[in-house]
């Protein structure tokens, strides 16, 4: 018995033959969102038009002096060169010159990326157009205050010295924030190595009841996570969801907490897999994450 399945998301995104012998019983446990077809041109247009709990991203950037766009790095699945350039032109007509723009991966305690990594991410023509940065987790990051659950939030500098910031990211479940998006592309995105320390670590230990992929609801983790992303003032999230080939299957944009509500809504349908039981062999297959 032959089954297929993805990797190499990053590299090449095909699929891997797993050949089995044909007297034993095997189940492919996928998730039931594994096969949604993509959202065409229209329907991603369609997100930014009508933004959840926010005005639009180009009335937001009317007038605004800097703008830092983050993002997601190679750990997480979200084609962010096909959201790209929707934030680049709603900036643009809102009359914010290039010069203004920059780009700042997201990486929390991830290994910095190259440029070869940034080209994967974001397409050739926006690494040439803007500057484009690793976060650095042990320097120049300003300090905000503490959240009401102790946590010393300080986040990276070039991000807090620009009156318009946008997070470009995904959603999908998570070992103890129940899921990833929203607010996470502050703490730990772009935050310092104390702050993602006492949430990532001190946090997670104090509230073992949120560990387990999709424990959102009175997530203590997950709360500390909003509060420190209202502090740094992320002014607006898009948030993708994705099926088996890391394609664009739902989209969320607008306010970081109002959207990521909305979106873990069908992301607990999307990502929902039956497992089977009473199995001797068990395969996991670690497709998104190969580069950690």
């Amino acid at each position: 018995m032959n089954i297929s399945i993805p990797q190499l998301l990053w590299h090449g995104n095909t699929e891997m033959e797993l050949s089995f012998p044909a007297t034993w019983s095997v189940s492919l446990c996928s998730m039931k969102g594994g096969s949604r077809p993509p959202l065409a041109g229209e329907e991603i247009a369609a997100a930014f038009a009508s933004p959840i709990g926010t005005e639009t991203l180009e009335e937001l950037a009317r007038g605004k002096g800097q703008v830092a766009i983050l993002f997601d790095d190679l750990a997480r699945p979200t084609p962010v060169s096909q959201l790209v350039p929707c934030v680049i032109e709603a900036i643009e007509r809102a009359g914010v010159p290039d010069s203004r723009v920059r780009l700042i991966a997201a990486l929390g305690a991830h290994g910095a990326h190259t440029a070869a990594d940034f080209r994967k991410k974001l397409g050739d023509e926006v690494l040439e157009r803007f500057p484009v940065y690793n976060h650095n987790p042990f320097a120049s990051c300003t300090y905000l205050g503490t959240t009401s659950q102790g946590t010393p939030v300080s986040v990276n500098s070039e991000v807090m010295g620009c009156d318009l910031k946008i997070g470009i990211g995904c959603i999908t479940p998570h070992i103890f924030t129940g899921f990833g998006g929203g607010g996470k592309i502050i703490l730990p995105g772009v935050s310092s190595m104390e702050t993602m320390t006492h949430n990532h670590g001190l946090l997670v230990k104090a509230h073992p009841e949120c560990m387990g992929l999709g424990r959102i609801e009175g997530n203590a983790v997950r709360r500390d996570i909003d509060e420190a992303c209202r502090m740094a003032g992320l002014d607006f999230k898009i948030d993708a969801i994705v099926n088996l080939k890391g394609e664009i299957t739902g989209l969320f944009a607008g306010d970081p907490i109002l959207e990521h509500q909305a979106g873990v809504e069908l992301a607990k349908e999307v990502y929902a897999t039956v497992p089977a039981k009473d199995m001797d062999v068990v395969i996991v297959n670690a497709y998104g994450k190969s580069n950690e």
